[in-house]
């Protein structure tokens, strides 16, 4: 270093040392900025020379909202473009409640089907389970997803749509003028006191009041008998507002106790949320059930209390969705939702398992040795990162042997109680006896093209393919002998397999006929995570063995 440098005053070099440092940044500010006036540049030119020089007429507002999801489509699947039409929707989910049929429609192969109507709606409607929509107000459905199905049925209550449905066991297309209604979501569909004292709560969804009715079921449960545990159920929860899962987790902890933090790269989208509400409970042992359908919000409640060490968590590995969405406000009364952050529970670690890049999505590999650990703030476990929340016990529901996994495949048992339901109008749940066992038999075989397996599947072609290729008789023969010894092994795997296609049934009857609660009821008879919920919450020393013990890193 020279003798001049070191007789300068050290404000002087400072100076010296900022003002290079900041030319520099200036001059990476201003590319960026040349960069995204370049952008618009381009873009600009592009939707005028189509629209003016295009061979055909061309519509702005589709070519506009073209360029704009083409754009979007290269980030992640949850930046969407929201025209005005579109807003009220935003607006009626966050409260919980929406204009429209009171109904889910389930798409697949072209087919749009109503799966399931919620219970307040059914007396008032003319639509039933299993309805095919084919057209919306004269619009055909051919072409269209259930995106745009949604905003075709959704709209003001009391106004009315025109449905062309087809109805299986009616040879004619029907017809039907259906009204609009307001259609409460109801988060909490499903409450139980158990004998041994343990309080069940299923949570659906997270709308502005999940928290408040959470929060009533559990003052008034306290307020009577003793209470030994309570089990909160996510499973099958895809989320909701993050405020809402916050103010469940404060039901349980300590105010001033973290839950989550979004963090980003603008620090306007960077916060911390933390309990603040009196907990009902700090101490009741608590469980939490999940599954692979449990995302976001249901994540966060999962995460942040399985961080805390304040929950057990039994069930399958979470979805993993750790991004955060902000809708920001456009021009012409049009919304921008954006992934701006991701979600940290109180460990620090994330949960977003999928990674996108260039529009595309690919699992996070799974932790490793290189990887940071990350433990739990009371008991300091190790767990897990970016791959959705792992259980502590691991509870994986019974599932059909490979011979039968067509039932579930084609949706046969959906589709065998939408058609036996019509025939008999069932007010009331039947009784699945031999009867019934022989004509879900028959329907699996037939009506539902059911082939029994992949095996069957590929030995029938292979027969065929021998055939075409002039193979000896006595080859053919041997394939056709294999062909019938498989068909008798699936007929026998459907046999011993009858108590859970039984189970099935009746949670299918129960749904369609009485309705979600009914189904939820008819669930807790077999239901093995509730099982050993209640008997881990029954049992300190074992509940906090299981934690200790926990599989989730």
């Amino acid at each position: 270093m020279s003798d001049t440098w070191k007789r300068l005053p050290v404000s002087r070099r400072i100076l010296l040392l900022v003002i290079p440092l900041a030319l520099v940044i200036t001059a990476a500010v201003d590319d960026t900025t040349q960069r995204i006036l370049r952008g618009f540049d381009l873009v600009g030119m592009v939707y005028r020379q189509v629209l003016t020089e295009y061979v055909d007429d061309v519509s702005p507002d589709a070519l506009l909202k073209a360029g704009v999801e083409g754009m979007l489509s290269s980030l992640d699947p949850y930046a969407e473009f929201i025209e005005q039409r579109e807003n009220s929707e935003v607006d009626a989910l966050s409260r919980g409640s929406y204009g429209g049929l009171g109904i889910k429609v389930r798409h697949r192969n072209g087919v749009h089907t109503i799966s399931d109507i919620y219970e307040e709606i059914r007396p008032l409607t003319n639509l039933r389970i299993g309805d095919v929509i084919l057209r919306v107000d004269g619009m055909s459905l051919q072409d269209e997803w259930i995106t745009d199905l949604r905003l075709l049925l959704r709209g003001a209550p009391g106004t009315t749509v025109r449905l062309v449905i087809r109805r299986p066991g009616v040879s004619d297309s029907l017809d039907l003028v259906v009204r609009r209604r307001d259609v409460i979501l109801d988060p909490l569909p499903y409450a139980a006191r158990f004998d041994d004292g343990t309080l069940y709560l299923r949570i659906s969804r997270f709308t502005r009041s999940s928290a408040d009715s959470v929060r009533a079921v559990l003052r008034a449960a306290f307020d009577g008998e003793p209470v030994t545990g309570v089990i909160l159920d996510v499973r099958d929860n895809p989320g909701g507002l993050l405020e809402a899962a916050v103010a469940l987790v404060d039901q349980f902890v300590q105010p001033g106790t973290p839950v989550v933090s979004m963090r980003g790269r603008q620090p306007a989208y960077a916060r911390d949320y933390r309990a603040r509400e009196t907990a009902i409970s700090e101490h009741v042992p608590l469980a939490v059930l999940v599954n692979g359908r449990s995302a976001s919000a249901s994540e966060i409640v999962a995460g942040a209390l399985q961080d805390l060490d304040r929950a057990v968590i039994l069930g399958e590995r979470t979805y993993g969705k750790g991004l955060v969405q902000t809708l920001v406000p456009l021009s012409h009364n049009a919304v921008l939702k954006l992934t701006t952050s991701r979600y940290y529970i109180p460990s620090g670690r994330c949960i977003q398992r999928i990674v996108y890049s260039g529009g595309k999505g690919s699992d996070r590999p799974m932790s490793s040795t290189t990887e940071p650990v990350f433990h739990t703030l009371r008991l300091s476990r190790p767990v897990a990162e970016s791959n959705g929340i792992r259980p502590d016990i691991p509870v994986v529901p019974d599932t059909l042997p490979p011979a039968l996994r067509c039932i579930e495949e084609l949706d046969t048992f959906f589709h065998f109680v939408v058609q036996y339901n019509n025939r008999h109008h069932l007010s009331a749940l039947p009784v699945i006896d031999h009867t019934m066992q022989a004509e879900f038999r028959l329907f699996y075989d037939s009506v539902a093209q059911c082939t029994g397996s992949t095996l069957l599947t590929e030995v029938a072609q292979l027969e065929i393919n021998a055939r075409r290729h002039g193979m000896r008789e006595e080859a053919i023969d041997a394939l056709t002998a294999f062909r019938s010894e498989v068909r008798r092994n699936v007929i026998a795997e459907f046999d011993r397999s009858w108590p859970l296609l039984k189970q099935r049934l009746e949670l299918e009857f129960a749904s369609q006929v009485i309705g979600e609660r009914e189904r939820i009821h008819v669930t807790m008879r077999d239901d093995k995570a509730v099982r050993i919920a209640r008997s881990l919450l029954t049992d300190p020393a074992a509940l906090e063995a299981a934690m200790l013990n926990s599989s989730s890193y």
